[in-house]
């Protein structure tokens, strides 16, 4: 660090973790801490004072690569600043999470050494990246005074269905389910933000066609075996489904069956 922001640090209140489990962890994303991230940036600091701007003025423990992705970044709020680096560092490993979110471990022994090894790997990345994406920005404490910080998104909605992780959803979404993973996984997240509902809905009008294999009949045999149910209600429950809302097809009217009876 310069001579010049060694002197501009010193408008900053150095933040440290509240607890003792966080000590020397990074605050964004909870790898080992480095060095330490300003909010706002010291290359912006005296236009901030200058202009006499709303800024945070804190300094906070953080990882290499957290740094990295955050020093061009003009956020003047620690708030908008963690925000940031979750949508940076989530567009940087959007490939290898996405292989964690679609490919499980039991069949990798069905691919040649080369796509196993491949596969695993982005398993193993994508898992480490999803775990520094929902890390919990922890309670900071800047001399003695507890500091106020955003909270990770914890709860996760699939219809009635709350789930406290991302992964715990998505695999609910695929056991319960008929849909192909790749094409579910990037409708999700590409097109609706993260809202399952949204999603669901968006592929059973997208993707379930009439013109499937599988008859109406043995759709609704198979999903009453499914979920343990008596075929004559599934029939009967999903054709008053299909006549009360006209927009969806068989697989709609079924999914809708799960969640608003079945799964409660």
């Amino acid at each position: 660090m310069s001579k010049h922001f060694k002197h501009l640090a010193k408008y900053y209140q150095k933040a440290l973790a509240k607890s003792i489990q966080f000590n020397q962890l990074c605050y964004y994303c909870g790898c080992e801490a480095t060095g330490t991230d300003f909010c706002p940036p010291l290359n912006h600091c005296e236009l901030v004072i200058e202009f006499s701007e709303t800024a945070d003025f804190i300094a906070v423990p953080s990882c290499y690569e957290c740094n990295a992705l955050l020093a061009n970044e003009r956020d003047l709020l620690l708030l908008d600043r963690a925000k940031k680096l979750k949508r940076k560092l989530a567009q940087k490993y959007a490939q290898a999470v996405r292989v964690f979110h679609v490919w499980e471990q039991d069949e990798l022994s069905q691919m040649s050494p080369e796509f196993h090894t491949s596969i695993a790997a982005g398993i193993r990345l994508g898992k480490e990246t999803q775990d520094r994406l929902d890390f919990p920005n922890y309670t900071l404490e800047v001399a003695g005074a507890t500091v106020g910080i955003p909270h990770a998104r914890s709860e996760f909605f699939v219809g009635e269905q709350c789930f406290d992780s991302f992964k715990a959803a998505l695999e609910h979404c695929y056991s319960s389910y008929t849909l192909q993973k790749g094409k579910f996984y990037t409708l999700l997240v590409e097109e609706c933000e993260g809202d399952f509902d949204k999603a669901l809905s968006k592929y059973m009008h997208r993707f379930k066609k009439p013109t499937e294999a599988v008859s109406s009949i043995d759709r609704i045999k198979e999903f009453a075996k499914q979920h343990k149910q008596n075929s004559d209600f599934v029939a009967r429950a999903s054709t008053q489904l299909l006549k009360r809302y006209p927009e969806l097809e068989l697989e709609g009217a079924l999914a809708k069956l799960y969640e608003d009876y079945i799964a409660k």
